[in-house]
């Protein structure tokens, strides 16, 4: 069959084609590659942030001849310990009152208060309260606790907002090969709890002096010209006897 359209009109026909075609595609997919909201890296979807947490310890009153017992006291030193280190403010002691252990408390308190101060908290940082037993016969125990800062993501893990069977909730997600939403939650979560110092999350340490003794042993040798690094024995040291000469 013979066409009705010359060679020159079925060439711009064709050229219109492709262009029709790239627009459609760039209206499809276009503005999702340039303008993705989908956070790419697992610090994005899961950033780690510092917070203000509280650290609390209970202890039971009227324990012990002086009104603490001899665990109570360690557990005092090491929860001053940790409020030297990590305290943001001062050290709140809750004494209860109108329940069935107040004159207890109060003699178990003074005893805190010295422990406090043998452990290196001075008087003037600790603020006693009282609060309200919750009945005549509740053995309320005396409460510390300070505030200090906590590293953690903002959201629990085990969230699942896509489909994993769509390959991210998307056709375009599934094309593109990327991370599922919960994907580095729990790193991220268990990285923040294991942090000695939160602070460390947001800016570096400073340096620390050099070690100046090693310093002027190195340089002594790279005088004489002899191997300044650290000499290993290394005769007879063998990982394991399996498949080698015994």
């Amino acid at each position: 069959m013979k066409s009705f359209l010359s060679s020159s009109t079925r060439a711009r026909l064709g050229v219109l084609l492709v262009a029709a075609s790239s627009v459609t595609l760039a209206g499809c997919h276009g503005d999702r590659i340039v303008a993705d909201d989908y956070p790419q890296q697992y610090d994005q979807r899961h950033p780690i942030v510092l917070t203000e947490g509280a650290a609390r310890l209970d202890l039971p009153v009227g324990a012990g001849r002086d009104g603490l017992t001899a665990r109570q006291k360690e557990d005092i030193r090491a929860f001053a310990a940790d409020w030297r280190k990590n305290g943001r403010g001062p050290l709140a002691m809750m004494v209860p009152r109108g329940g069935a252990s107040d004159a207890a408390a109060a003699y178990s308190a003074s005893a805190l208060r010295a422990t406090l101060a043998s452990a290196g908290v001075p008087s003037t940082a600790v603020l006693t309260q009282r609060y309200s037993a919750s009945g005549p016969d509740h053995l309320a125990p005396i409460k510390l606790g300070y505030v200090k800062l906590k590293a953690e993501v903002p959201h629990p893990c085990g969230l699942w907002p896509d489909d994993m069977g769509n390959g991210g909730g998307d056709w375009y997600g599934a094309t593109q090969n990327r991370d599922y939403w919960n994907f580095g939650c729990a790193t991220q979560q268990n990285l923040a709890a294991v942090v000695a110092d939160p602070e460390d999350l947001a800016r570096p340490r400073t340096e620390t002096p050099i070690y100046a003794g090693r310093r002027q042993t190195v340089i002594e040798k790279h005088r004489v010209g002899e191997v300044t690094s650290a000499r290993y024995k290394t005769e007879g040291v063998r990982a394991s006897n399996t498949g080698g000469a015994q």
